[in-house]
C-alpha cells in the first residue's frame, strides 16, 4: 500500500501514536508522518504509507493553516497550558487596538525563537530532554515566515486567532512573544491546524474510522503518491530514457523538452503508473542532464 492518508488527529495522542494507529492495518507497509502535532494541538496531520514516506523532503507543506487560542496573562515555560506558570498578569484592560499594533510585527519573515521545549537538537540532544533536567541552553533564532495573522475573537483572556505560516514556524511562541510585547505574557491554550499545503482537514478521515473500518477503509481514502506530488512537474520521457533513469542513470535532453526553471525537481511516471522517479535537472551546455535522485516503486 503507497500513498497519503489525511488524519484528522484528536487532542491527548502523539502524532507517533496516530502512526501506530494506522501502522497495525498496513503492514508490513512503512508509515510515517509529515509536521509534527503537540498532544495538546488537533487537526490536520498527513500519514504517509509505504513509498510515500520517502517523499518527505519533496512535498509542499506551505503554507501551513492554524487556528489558535492564545491565553493573555500567563507565560509558562512551555509556552502552554502543560507547563508551570513563570509569570502571570491582568490583561483585561488591554484593547484590540493595542494587540493589532502588536501583530504587525509578526508577519512576514521574521527571527523565531523555538521553544525550549520543543525537538530541535543541540548538541544531537532534543531541547525537551535537556528541559526536563532543567537545563536551558541559548536556543538560536530561526527566519520563517508568517504569510497572515488575523484576529478572530478578543474576549480577555482569551485571543483567537488565524495563522498561515512557513513550515518550521511555532505557534508556541508566537503566544509567547505576543504575551511578552503587551507586558503581560502569553501562552498557546488551543491549536488546529486546518491545512498544510494543498491538503484540507476538511479532506481528512478519524481515528475512530480508522479503527472502524481498517485496511478496506484506509485504502479508500489513500491519496496517491502521484496526486501527492501534482506541484512537481512531470517530464515526459522515452521507453529507454526511462529504463535509464530506472537503472540510476541520468539521461541528457534538449531545453525543448524541459521549462527553463533548472534547478527544482521534476517527475516521471511510468505509463502504468506503477513507478514514480523524482530528478533533478542539470545545465550543460545547450542540453539538461536529468539524474535521478529517489526512485519510488509503487508495485505491490
Amino acid at each position: 500500500m503507497h500513498g497519503f492518508l489525511l488524519l484528522d488527529k484528536p487532542e491527548g495522542i502523539t502524532s507517533a501514536d496516530a502512526v501506530r494507529v494506522v501502522k497495525r492495518f498496513v503492514k508490513p507497509s512503512k508509515v510515517g508522518h509529515s509536521g509534527t502535532l503537540d498532544p495538546a494541538a488537533s487537526g490536520l496531520l498527513l500519514i504517509l504509507i509505504g513509498a510515500a514516506t520517502k517523499t518527505l523532503d519533496y512535498l509542499q507543506e506551505s503554507p501551513k493553516e492554524y487556528k489558535l487560542t492564545v491565553l493573555l496573562g500567563e507565560e509558562t515555560d512551555t509556552c502552554d497550558r502543560e507547563g508551570a506558570v513563570v509569570r502571570s498578569a491582568d490583561p483585561s484592560a488591554i484593547a484590540l487596538e493595542a494587540i493589532e499594533g502588536v501583530l504587525v510585527n509578526y508577519r512576514g519573515v521574521i527571527d523565531q525563537v523555538p521553544p525550549n521545549y520543543s525537538a530541535i537538537k543541540k548538541d544531537g540532544v532534543p531541547l525537551y530532554k535537556l528541559a526536563r533536567k532543567g537545563v536551558y541552553p541559548e536556543v538560536p533564532k530561526r527566519k520563517i515566515e508568517i504569510f497572515s495573522l488575523e484576529i478572530t475573537h478578543w474576549q480577555p483572556p482569551f485571543l483567537n486567532l488565524d495563522m498561515s505560516c512557513s513550515r518550521g514556524a511555532y505557534a508556541r511562541s508566537v503566544a509567547r512573544d505576543i504575551g511578552r510585547d503587551l507586558n503581560v505574557g502569553g501562552r498557546l491554550e488551543k491549536l488546529r491546524r486546518i491545512g498544510s499545503g494543498k491538503f484540507n482537514v476538511a479532506d481528512s478521515v478519524s481515528v475512530e474510522e480508522i479503527r472502524e473500518g481498517g485496511v478496506e477503509f484506509i485504502s479508500e481514502h489513500l491519496v496517491s503518491v502521484v496526486e501527492g506530488l501534482a506541484h512537481v512537474p512531470t517530464v515526459e520521457v522515452l521507453v529507454f530514457e526511462l529504463q535509464k533513469l530506472a537503472q540510476g542513470a541520468s539521461i541528457i535532453v534538449p531545453n525543448s523538452r524541459i521549462s527553463k526553471d533548472v534547478g527544482r525537481f521534476y517527475k516521471v511516471v511510468s505509463r502504468a503508473g506503477d513507478l514514480v522517479i523524482l530528478i533533478a535537472p542539470e545545465q550543460k551546455g545547450s542540453d539538461i542532464h536529468l539524474r535521478p535522485v529517489r526512485m519510488l516503486n509503487l508495485a505491490d
